[in-house]
């Protein structure tokens, strides 16, 4: 008796992460962090978020402590997130899709251009 085996061999190529900070804004609310953006929030665990129409951008403003308005940084082994889902329908900014954004330093903020 004869056999013929097929073997496994995934199409999908394993894509090499970038060791870039990488911001991205989900389309259910989530700010996600990688691993290499996450070290811009300090390990603090919450922020304030701002909206800038002009420009089109988001910023962060790390906290120590809560403070009323404040949304808290969950942190985990790749990175962290924030649950901004009010924060993005209240200015009308929900991404339809997900969006990636290189994050950059303004003041004391984290900004993130949309």
């Amino acid at each position: 008796m004869e056999y013929s085996f097929t073997l496994f061999q995934p199409h999908r190529e394993k894509t090499i992460k970038s060791d870039e900070p990488v911001v991205e804004l989900r389309p259910n609310g989530r700010i996600v962090f990688n691993k290499k953006a996450s070290e811009l929030l300090n390990k603090y665990q919450f922020c304030m978020l701002g909206y800038d129409p002009q420009n089109n951008a988001v910023g962060l403003l790390p906290l120590a402590e809560s403070q009323n308005n404040s949304f808290p940084v969950r942190y985990a082994a790749k990175g962290a997130y924030i649950g901004a889902k009010k924060f993005f329908k209240h200015f009308g900014i929900l991404p339809q899709q997900l969006y990636e954004s290189a994050p950059f330093s303004s003041g004391q903020y984290i900004g993130l251009k949309l």
